[in-house]
């Protein structure tokens, strides 16, 4: 029967691995929720929300945003400049990447979790816990506030959130070589992540810094492209540590 009662959010797996991330009363009992399931769900957002916003100014102000401040040709906008020149697309990307980022912290209680689950003690679990909330909270604040409204908390905002996600992507890409992850398996491909992120943010710096000093055209379509293939790395990564790796794993309301 459904009762009011004090609830516990829990996860579980096969390997009898058992922690409580959050308490909370629910008229619930005895609802399971898939952890991937859940996680999917703000990736798919992000990813929404990405292809939404790009696909507006593609359609709608093509040639506004291509042509930039040096009125040159180019084939693509940079998604930094449609999520913060443009609306609908600005409001669209702040209000579904705030949704996403509420949901993302609940991964920080799992990876924490998960580090003491493989006997990561001290230090080592609140650095690798703090890092991944402080690229959540920089996510947040470069999405909340744009360039040309507040730009002192947009720049310091990319610049915790790419510090953080450098080190978090090198970091947990490490510990799933190396097998310390939800499901317990090795894999082996996430030591790409790194080497694409670091490389496609070089590429991003170096063509925008060629773009904005000598005005060359299609060099402004290389950093759109690239800052797309950075952005959706990250995705990427997120999907499989997030959604793919943790299978097997549910959310109990009790």
């Amino acid at each position: 029967s459904t009762q009011s009662t004090g609830s516990a959010l829990q996860t579980s797996a096969g390997n009898g691995f058992n922690g409580v991330f959050l308490a909370f009363n629910m008229n619930l009992e005895g609802k399971l929720l898939p952890y991937h399931a859940l996680a999917s769900w703000y990736i798919h957002i992000v990813s929404l929300a990405a292809v939404l916003c790009y696909g507006i100014t593609m359609y709608y102000e093509f040639e506004d945003s291509t042509a930039t401040v040096c009125h040159v040709w180019n084939l693509l906008p940079s998604f930094s400049s449609t999520v913060g020149n443009y609306t609908p697309q600005r409001y669209i990307w702040r209000l579904l990447v705030g949704v996403s980022c509420v949901m993302r912290s609940l991964s920080v209680w799992m990876f924490y979790k998960n580090l003491q689950r493989f006997q990561k003690q001290g230090a080592l679990v609140y650095a690798f816990s703090c890092l991944r909330s402080l690229e959540i909270f920089g996510l947040f604040l470069l999405t909340m506030f744009a360039s040309t409204e507040v730009f002192s908390l947009h720049a310091f905002g990319f610049s915790l959130f790419f510090l953080c996600s450098t080190v978090n992507i090198f970091a947990v890409s490490r510990l799933l070589h190396n097998g310390v992850t939800g499901s317990g398996l090795i894999n082996r491909q996430t030591v790409y992540f790194p080497l694409i992120y670091i490389v496609t943010f070089f590429g991003c710096f170096v063509s925008y810094i060629v773009h904005d000093w000598y005005c060359i055209s299609g060099v402004y379509t290389i950093f759109g492209a690239l800052e797309l293939v950075m952005i959706f790395s990250n995705i990427l990564f997120w999907t499989h540590c997030d959604a793919l790796d943790w299978r097997g794993y549910t959310i109990s309301i009790e």
